[in-house]
């Protein structure tokens, strides 16, 4: 990496610490912290069911299923902070990533679900309605969110490749997230994160034993469809 990628790279995972710290302060309203616990050991898990993408070592987990359904059912900041945690802790004790990295990836996924909680809330969305909303046909709420979640953070990990390496921004999306396959995986675990929320609304906390194991199956089919290439990036996708 020359010293302007490095300038480059190390001024956006300040900039994405920094905003993401202020979205948490702003939004603060305290922890329910059984609940808390919960919905961290659920996104941690998600951390567990990883592939590496095609350029460089870069990562995409399963994450986003528990990830999704924690924003609908937390509040902004406790959804934030579960999220941010299970990553970091994934990313230096599993993945074994640099420290500068494991926080850059923490603070986009925490960033990318206070963007995705408040597009759930502005269309209509609350912690006690999802079941509502779905029997009524009404998913402009979800698509909102799993739109801006999924557009926040594949372009927080492109940002990052395309500052740590030679390639434009373009090309790094192209070859990370340009594939049909991807984008398809993407939607299912996120559909998978709606349906975890319902379930969790109606009938508590057994729900999400319901999603373990389609989400282990699209793990494999993205594992199977992926063919890593050389390259210098380490970067994440949730």
């Amino acid at each position: 990496m020359t010293p302007g990628m490095r300038a480059r790279t190390t001024a956006l995972v300040a900039f994405t610490v920094l905003l993401t710290t202020a979205v948490i302060v702003q939004g603060w309203s305290g922890i329910a912290w059984i609940t808390f616990a919960y919905w961290l050991g659920l996104c941690f898990a998600g951390e567990l069911l990883w592939v590496r993408l095609p350029l460089g070592s870069a990562t995409i987990s399963m994450a986003s299923c528990f990830n999704f359904a924690a924003l609908i059912v937390l509040t902004r900041s406790e959804a934030m902070l579960a999220t941010g945690i299970s990553t970091l802790i994934a990313e230096l004790a599993i993945m074994r990533k640099p420290p500068v990295r494991a926080t850059f990836n923490a603070a986009q996924t925490a960033l990318a679900v206070g963007c995705a909680w408040c597009g759930f809330r502005l269309a209509g969305g609350s912690a006690h309605s999802p079941a509502a909303l779905l029997s009524d046909l009404d998913f402009a709420p979800f698509l909102a969110a799993a739109v801006l979640y999924y557009v926040v953070n594949r372009t927080a990990v492109t940002l990052a490749i395309a500052s740590s390496t030679a390639l434009g921004f373009r090309e790094a999306w192209r070859r990370n997230f340009g594939g049909g396959y991807e984008l398809l995986a993407a939607g299912a675990a996120l559909s998978l994160g709606a349906m975890l929320a319902t379930l969790y609304a109606a009938i508590g906390k057994g729900g999400a034993l319901l999603v373990a194991l389609p989400l282990v199956i699209a793990a494999d089919g993205v594992r199977r469809s992926r063919k890593p290439e050389a390259g210098e990036s380490e970067q994440r996708a949730a």
